[in-house]
C-alpha cells in the first residue's frame, strides 16, 4: 500500500499526507492546531467529516495481520477506513506486546494511504486490564496494562 512521502519544503521535512507534492497548513507541525484544522476541515468532504464521528469495534489478528478473519463489526478494518472513512477504533483484546505495535504500524500505514491521510485512533477502557469478569467486560490484556 502506497503511504505518504516524504518532502522537503521550506526547511521541514513532512508527510505528504494528501500526496498533492506541497506543504498544505494541515501538514505543518509549526502552524497553530486551530489553523491546522480548520485547513483540514475545509479539505474534507461531507462523508470525511461523517466517518469521523463514528467509534467502531475492530478485531485484531492474533498474528498482528492487518484484516483479521472475521473482522469487526459492520466490516473489515480495511473496508472501514478505506470506504467508509472511518478513523476511530475500539479494541477488545490485543495479541503479545511485539504483535500489536506490527499491527498498529500497519493500521497507520493504511491511515496515510487514503486521501488525506488522516491517523487512526485505537482504545480500549482501561478498566479491562484489572478484572476479567466476562459478564461484564473483556479483559484487555496487554493493551491498558
Amino acid at each position: 500500500m502506497a503511504t505518504a512521502p516524504q518532502r522537503t519544503q521550506d526547511g521541514i521535512t513532512f508527510r505528504n499526507l494528501n500526496k498533492n507534492g506541497r506543504l498544505n497548513p494541515y501538514e505543518d507541525p509549526r502552524r497553530p492546531i486551530t489553523e491546522r484544522v480548520e485547513d483540514l476541515l475545509g479539505q474534507m468532504t461531507l462523508e470525511e467529516k461523517a466517518g469521523l464521528m463514528f467509534h467502531m469495534i475492530t478485531m485484531v489478528s492474533p498474528d498482528g495481520r492487518l484484516t483479521p478473519s472475521g473482522g469487526g463489526h459492520g466490516g473489515s478494518l480495511t473496508e472501514l477506513m478505506t470506504t467508509r472513512l472511518m478513523s476511530h477504533f475500539n479494541v477488545h483484546a490485543l495479541p503479545e506486546p511485539r504483535l500489536a505495535a506490527s499491527w498498529y504500524n500497519r493500521v497507520q500505514e493504511l491511515a496515510e494511504s487514503t486521501r488525506l491521510g488522516i491517523p487512526v485512533t485505537i482504545w480500549s477502557d482501561p478498566r479491562h486490564a484489572f478484572s476479567n469478569n466476562p459478564a461484564t467486560n473483556f479483559q484487555a490484556t496487554e493493551f491498558s496494562q
